[in-house]
């Protein structure tokens, strides 16, 4: 009888700790992404009279450090999950240009800060896939002297842009200060207008983004 009554009190219990459990999770609707990765830009091609110059005179770039932070709310509940959001992206060390022409500005940096919808699969599983969209600013300034010394170099160019991306999500992997942490892995292209290069030209620039790192949930 005394085991019986201890489990009877026992019950209640239980069942207040399995609700504030599921609240808490419930109220998990935030998440914020730390990531680190690199850049890559496609060439773009120089413009004369509104025409392509010779390949070898398009513009190539090199790769760049990348680094970010997204911004996440969700919407709804269910296997496939809706959120809005913002995404910040910058380079801490410039991109540079290759075989550039004597008036081009060497190099750039760029910044991206994109409000975004974030769609994401098999939201409350293991692995959760996801695809993104959004439009919002760049800021483009190119950096160093061109070696033509009668070359004015141009300030920053603010312009806006399009991200597309896609990725992959992990469920919290550890628990820091009770904060779950996952894992973020994901591609982004930024479109955007182009750096006063001190040149005509004939495209936009395409950042290609490849990034990765910790997801926090609260």
């Amino acid at each position: 009888m005394f085991v019986r009554a201890r489990l009877r009190s026992f019950v209640p219990l239980l069942t207040l700790f399995v609700t504030l459990v599921s609240q808490t999770q419930a109220q998990q609707k935030n998440e914020v992404g730390l990531v680190i990765g690199a850049t890559a830009f496609p060439s773009i091609g120089l413009a004369s009279g509104g025409n392509f110059v010779t390949p070898q005179q398009n513009l190539t770039f090199g790769t760049s450090l990348a680094l970010g932070a997204e911004y996440d709310r969700r919407l709804n509940s269910g296997r496939t999950a809706f959120y809005v959001g913002v995404d910040f992206l910058a380079s801490p060390l410039d991109v540079k240009l290759n075989q550039l022409p004597a008036t081009t500005s060497p190099e750039f940096a760029y910044i991206f800060l994109t409000p975004h919808v974030r769609v994401k699969f098999n939201a409350d599983g293991a692995l959760k896939p996801w695809l993104s969209f959004g439009g919002g600013y760049a800021r483009l300034t190119p950096f160093g002297q061109p070696s033509s010394t009668t070359a004015d170099l141009k300030g920053t160019h603010n312009t806006g842009n399009l991200e597309f991306g896609g990725g992959i999500d992990t469920a919290p992997l550890v628990h820091v200060f009770r904060i779950p942490i996952g894992v973020r892995l994901e591609v982004r292209d930024f479109y955007s207008g182009t750096p006063n290069f001190n040149a005509p030209l004939d495209g936009r620039l395409n950042t290609l983004a490849y990034t990765g790192g910790l997801l926090l949930k609260f």
